[in-house]
């Protein structure tokens, strides 16, 4: 606010601005004064930019992990105040398979799947990737590998609600995995994905392609693979 307006403003409105500045505030648990203060959680919001898209500029060209379109200035914005931290998709440049050196995911591995799914598989599913779980889709008991592409993100209900059965992952070679539901819950028995954390855009290709990729299994001309629980 400009001088002499802070007063003007109500005890709520105050609180809110005290509350964003020490959010934006550099603060570490560790080190000498004044430095030595309470660290703070600090949020981390992923933002996927498509460089095809802003080359020819589309609108949707800057979507955070949960969705939400970013027009250009949201985008440079966070480019000029955020921690950047690059996250390569379809790429050779980062050692995201791990095959049977570790069990558990790494941290750049969560980060590449949070940053490509955005949240849980189920579809119409509205947990954001931060919430969710690393799920192997090979049992690692099973001689099963903690590779990207034999992992996906669900979220606690339904990483438990897989194992337990309840629905089925599916391995499409060349695309994200898919879901396929009971028969109860879907009597067409179609592959379908999660689209509430894309753009409409999105959305609309990636129902085409489970739609096309649901015709290929069913004539056999794709080589599908249904995860154990």
């Amino acid at each position: 606010p400009a001088s002499g307006e802070w007063e003007d403003l109500t005890p709520e409105r105050r609180r809110l601005v005290g509350f964003m500045a020490l959010l934006m505030s550099e603060r570490k648990s560790g080190g000498s004064p004044p430095d030595q203060q309470a660290g703070l959680a600090s949020s981390q919001v992923s933002i996927i930019l498509d460089w095809e898209k802003m080359q020819r500029r589309m609108e949707d060209f800057a979507v955070t992990s949960s969705g939400i379109l970013l027009s250009p200035g949201e985008a440079r914005t966070a480019l000029c105040t955020a921690e950047i931290l690059p996250v390569v998709l379809n790429g050779k440049s980062l050692p995201l398979d791990l095959g049977r050196t570790q069990r558990l995911f790494s941290k750049a591995q969560v980060r590449a799947l949070q940053a490509a799914y955005r949240g849980c598989s189920y579809p119409g599913c509205s947990m954001p990737a931060q919430r969710c779980e690393a799920d192997h889709l090979d049992p690692w008991e099973k001689g099963g590998r903690t590779d990207i592409k034999s992992a996906v993100l669900n979220c606690l209900i339904h990483h438990t609600a897989r194992h337990c059965g309840l629905f089925q992952a599916v391995k499409i070679p060349g695309s994200r995995p898919m879901v396929l539901l009971p028969p109860e819950l879907d009597p067409e028995q179609k592959l379908r994905v999660n689209t509430y954390f894309m753009t409409p855009a999105e959305a609309l290709e990636a129902e085409a392609l489970a739609e096309e990729s649901t015709a290929r299994w069913r004539a056999g001309l794709l080589d599908v693979e249904i995860a154990e629980p």
